[in-house]
């Protein structure tokens, strides 16, 4: 009798050790391959330049790892200033057209471009910031030799504003940055995610949930908190842009990283409830500001 008890406590155990790291797997796979879908609901315009409309190039750069990206360019005439715009996760090259019409207009060069998680081979994933800021860094670097730009900004949403704050710490070439939507450490919004939409317990399915993403991408999650980056790119001008009721990134992370930046800063709280809906919330406050925060600081 004994001997079955303890057979059957086994079997359990190992069931239950399937489960937990079959949900674990299954969490890191949401990190590492988000699925793109542009929705006009969200991202508006879902096809390319043309529907706005603008003028535009497909253009292509490769990263120092070998990953080639593929975007788009909409040069302003006889203008050196460059916008370079960071979409988010599971977002596209799409996602800054919103704003595109506008910092056209006001003479921005742009570019928009897809991440590496769009590429092929085995780098082909979302790091949340770690390996994508040097997909930013590429888009400097083909800015200003490609392109002749003398004067560039960022433009980040969601993660690629968070990128966006990683990469401009360690780039001085980049004057001035918008972060739209970014978390302040992406430990504390997986786990908030977590919690909220998934009921998961920090320990042990959360913990395990982190290893086996730093396991497969090879990066540390651990390594990723824009609040401390963002302390270092004073005196170089910042814009942080968040609704004030995002429902995914919480508002709280806008917060934190205002508090940690330096001035030159700037904060707009957005009324809006739906996480990376400024925009849509109200377009014409959206664009009076980031052009005019563009065009006072590049």
């Amino acid at each position: 009798m004994a001997k079955r008890l303890t057979i059957m406590l086994i079997g359990i155990l190992v069931i239950i050790g399937f489960l937990v790291f079959g949900v674990s797997w299954h969490l890191s796979s949401l990190v590492l391959f988000p699925k793109s879908n542009c929705q006009t609901e969200h991202y508006v315009f879902c096809n390319d330049p043309s529907e706005i409309p603008l003028k535009f190039e497909t253009v292509s750069f490769v990263t120092a790892d070998g990953i080639k990206l593929q975007g788009w360019y909409i040069p302003a005439p006889e203008s050196k200033k460059t916008v370079v715009m960071v979409h988010g996760h599971g977002g596209s090259k799409n996602e800054g057209l919103r704003f595109a019409k506008p910092l056209h207009d006001a003479g921005f060069n742009l570019l928009l471009y897809n991440s590496r998680v769009f590429a092929t081979g085995d780098k082909a994933y979302a790091s949340m910031g770690y390996f994508e800021q040097y997909d930013v860094k590429a888009a400097v670097d083909f800015v200003l030799k490609k392109k002749n730009a003398n004067s560039i900004g960022l433009f980040g949403f969601s993660m690629g504003a968070a990128t966006s704050i990683l990469a401009m710490e360690k780039d001085n070439r980049i004057r001035a940055g918008v972060f739209s939507s970014a978390y302040a450490n992406i430990i504390d919004q997986l786990l908030e995610v977590g919690k909220r939409d998934f009921g998961i317990p920090e320990f042990p399915i959360f913990s395990i949930a982190v290893a086996l993403t730093n396991l497969r991408g090879k990066f540390d999650l651990d390594q990723i908190i824009p609040e401390e980056s963002i302390r270092h790119i004073s005196p170089r001008p910042v814009l942080i842009m968040h609704c004030d009721k995002d429902h995914y990134v919480d508002f709280s992370h806008a917060k934190r990283l205002y508090a940690a930046a330096k001035q030159p800063k700037y904060f707009w709280a957005a009324p809006c409830d739906k996480h990376e809906f400024l925009w849509n919330a109200d377009p014409r406050k959206a664009e009076t500001l980031t052009t005019s925060f563009f065009k006072s600081h590049l």
